[in-house]
C-alpha cells in the first residue's frame, strides 16, 4: 500500500466515481462501472500505488459499503451518493417504509419542501431505522422520517437499491413524509 492516508485515498476515489471521473482521467460507463486496472492505474499517476486486494478490504471496512466490485467483470462503482448522472436498474420488490436520518434543525425546511436530493442525484432512504438514527445523528439531534413508498409506487416514483440498506429515489413531497411528532 502507499503512504497516502488511507481516508485521503477513500475520499479521493469517493469524489471519482460519484463526482468528478475526469479529475481522475477515468471513465465510467452508463451504470457507474469503471474497470479497476483503469482506477489503480489513475491512482498511481497521483503516487497511490494500491492493488486490488487494498480495494477490496478498504470496501469491506466501509459501513454502509460505498463501492459495489465485480471481481468477473474486474469493475468498480460506488453504491450511492452520485452528484453525476447514471443509471440504476429498478428495485424488483421495494419494502413498505422507508425511513429518513436528518437533523431536528431541518425539519421545517423539509415539512414545506420535502425531501431533496440536494447535491446528490438522489435521496437517500433506508429499511433500517437504526441507521437512519445514525445517519440523522451526524446533523445533530436526529429525528426519523417515515416514508411510505406504496403510495409513492402508485404514483410512479421507482427505487433503487443500492448496497447494504440503502435505496435511492428522485425527491420526496411533504405529503407523503411522516413525521415523529404526527
Amino acid at each position: 500500500m502507499t503512504n497516502t492516508p488511507k481516508l485521503d485515498i477513500e475520499n479521493l476515489i469517493n469524489y471519482w466515481l460519484r463526482h468528478n471521473p475526469d479529475d481522475g482521467g477515468i471513465v465510467l460507463d452508463e451504470y457507474g462501472w469503471v474497470k479497476i486496472e483503469d482506477l489503480l492505474l489513475a491512482l498511481a499517476k497521483r503516487d497511490i500505488h494500491l492493488e486490488k486486494e487494498d480495494l477490496i478490504e478498504m470496501n469491506a471496512n466501509f459501513d454502509p459499503v460505498k463501492w459495489k466490485i465485480d471481481l468477473t467483470q474486474n469493475t468498480i462503482k460506488s453504491s450511492h451518493g452520485h452528484s453525476i448522472s447514471i443509471l440504476h436498474e429498478d428495485a424488483t420488490f421495494v419494502p413498505s417504509t422507508l425511513y429518513h436520518g436528518t437533523g431536528a434543525q431541518y425539519i421545517d425546511s423539509i415539512k414545506k419542501e420535502g425531501l431533496k436530493s440536494m447535491k446528490r442525484q438522489y435521496v437517500h432512504l433506508t429499511d433500517d431505522v437504526d441507521l437512519a438514527t445514525e445517519v440523522g445523528s451526524r446533523h445533530g439531534v436526529p429525528v426519523i422520517i417515515k416514508i411510505d413508498t406504496e403510495q409513492l409506487l402508485d404514483k410512479g416514483w421507482k427505487f433503487y437499491k443500492t448496497e447494504k440498506d440503502v435505496w435511492l429515489t428522485r425527491d420526496i413531497p411533504s405529503d407523503y413524509l411522516e413525521f415523529a411528532d404526527s
